[in-house]
């Protein structure tokens, strides 16, 4: 008996369904190297994304190196729940001390580090933290639950992440993400904005960077869960400096995000869909403005992500872009870069902040626009802080991370060339007392050693000798 048309069309619907869920997940980004490090843990740690953290002590592809003993610690009893599985433990060090993570595949990675201070010894922490050599965090304090992320290229095999504290205080953390990073994700070539005028710069690739923000503009909060390379995305509401509604408006769109086809610089890792559904669009001849607070003396990327997903047709778009007060982009153009609608698209900008410790970004409607709803649009934007000196993020100071790893290396193989070398001479001193002690004895027996063939049994001399003595006393 045939089935009915409508349960062939369920069957047909849910197998497609099926298809189209096994695809995304087999187009999910798989890194090569995934350290996921639940510090100071007994058991791993499971978060509602689906990553497994596993506990820092006993890692095969993780080694933990410090002079004194490293203390795991835990939550204290009664104490609220803790917002993730991660902060229920920390490793504390009252020493230098290193974890080397291990690594199969040279380039950018993504590291970053879980602070989670549920005691008020943590707290009170003060420490340095390096990674391959550059140090990170100078100072660092975490009275609040904190995530650090950079992003950083590494050119060895092992990446050693180092932990300093300050003297007489403590470092600690709850948990280690160390992740390859997709080859799109950073770029080589960004635009230099200044008062003067914008300039193209090369060797971005070469820099660290740490995330400040990550904002997906008029939408929602995009969670790891459903976002890529297990990023948080936040709403720009609360970075909005002109607050009159009026100059502009919020758009959502329910369709499909395209990507270029055989484009490997704009894949969904750069971001996801979630951030290009939403925007905020500037109506003609009006601004809007966005504010964040930053660290002076410091030079930042700025990566603005555009998508249409609010014009009819092609190019009636236009608008400048504005960076710290300067015009970075006059009448972008975003039809002639993408060619169609709809489709992701951004720019790296870099710009130093001097003083003023505030970063502003604004987009502005554009007398060549064509539309009178729609002048300028914004679906998201990334801050990173650069790495000032090829020392640190925050300059040069005298913490030397590099030679610690080559110290503590260095120190382990002494200690074990020491230990061979005590048993080799113990060895040696053994023997040469067994000679003389064998030579004191012959000599006391008055025998000379000589030697006699010994018959084996067959009619014939055997090719073994044995030694007798000359004179017996028995």
């Amino acid at each position: 008996m045939a089935a009915p048309p409508t349960s062939r069309r369920l069957a047909l619907g849910l197998i497609l369904i099926g298809a189209l869920c096994s695809a995304a997940a087999a187009a999910r980004f798989a890194p090569v190297d995934n350290h996921l490090l639940a510090c100071g843990a007994a058991a791993p740690a499971v978060l509602p994304d689906g990553r497994r953290f596993v506990p820092d002590s006993g890692c095969a592809s993780t080694r933990l190196r410090s002079s004194s003993p490293s203390l795991s610690s835990a939550a204290p009893p009664g104490s609220p729940p803790p917002p993730s599985p991660l902060h229920a433990s920390a490793r504390v060090f009252s020493c230098r001390a290193s974890y080397d993570l291990a690594v199969r595949r040279r380039g950018h990675h993504i590291l970053r580090l879980h602070f989670y201070p549920f005691a008020p010894a943590l707290a009170a922490s003060r420490f340095h933290v390096g990674a391959a050599g550059l140090l990170l965090l100078h100072n660092f304090t975490a009275s609040s639950p904190v995530v650090k992320e950079f992003i950083l290229p590494v050119d060895s095999d092992v990446l050693v992440l180092t932990f300093v504290p300050d003297s007489g205080s403590t470092a600690f953390v709850n948990a280690v993400e160390l992740v390859s990073a997709p080859e799109e994700l950073v770029g080589d070539i960004g635009t230099l904005v200044t008062s003067g005028a914008a300039a193209q710069i090369h060797g971005l690739s070469s820099q660290v960077f740490e995330t400040l923000y990550r904002i997906n503009v008029a939408g929602r909060k995009v969670t790891p869960f459903n976002g890529t390379l297990w990023r948080t995305w936040v709403n720009d509401e609360k970075f909005l400096v002109d607050t009159d509604s009026a100059n502009y408006r919020a758009w959502s769109f329910s369709g499909r995000i395209a990507y270029p086809k055989g484009n490997r610089q704009m894949t969904r890792e750069v971001a996801p869909d979630n951030v290009y559904n939403s925007a905020r669009s500037v109506r003609p001849g009006a601004n809007v403005t966005w504010g964040f607070p930053v660290p002076a003396g410091s030079r930042y990327l700025v990566r603005m992500h555009f998508c249409d997903i609010a014009s009819k047709v092609l190019y009636e778009l236009y608008f400048n872009i504005y960076v710290n007060g300067d015009l970075a982009v006059k009448d972008f153009d975003l039809s002639s870069v993408t060619g169609f609608l709809a489709y992701p698209y951004y720019i790296d900008f870099i710009v130093d902040v001097k003083d003023e410790r505030i970063l502003k970004l604004a987009i502005g409607g554009s007398k060549k626009s064509l539309s009178d709803e729609v002048s300028g649009i914004l679906n998201a934007l990334e801050i990173m802080r650069m790495n000032k000196t090829s020392g640190g993020m925050d300059g040069d100071f005298s913490i030397d991370l590099d030679m610690e790893y080559v110290v503590g290396k260095g120190i382990g193989e002494f200690a074990r060339s020491l230990l061979c070398g005590f048993i080799f001479a113990g060895l040696f001193v053994a023997l040469v007392m067994l000679v003389l002690r064998l030579r004191t004895e012959l000599r006391n027996n008055s025998g000379a050693w000589s030697w006699r063939p010994m018959d084996s049994g067959e009619g014939k001399l055997a090719r073994a000798y044995q030694l007798v003595p000359s004179k017996t006393d028995y």
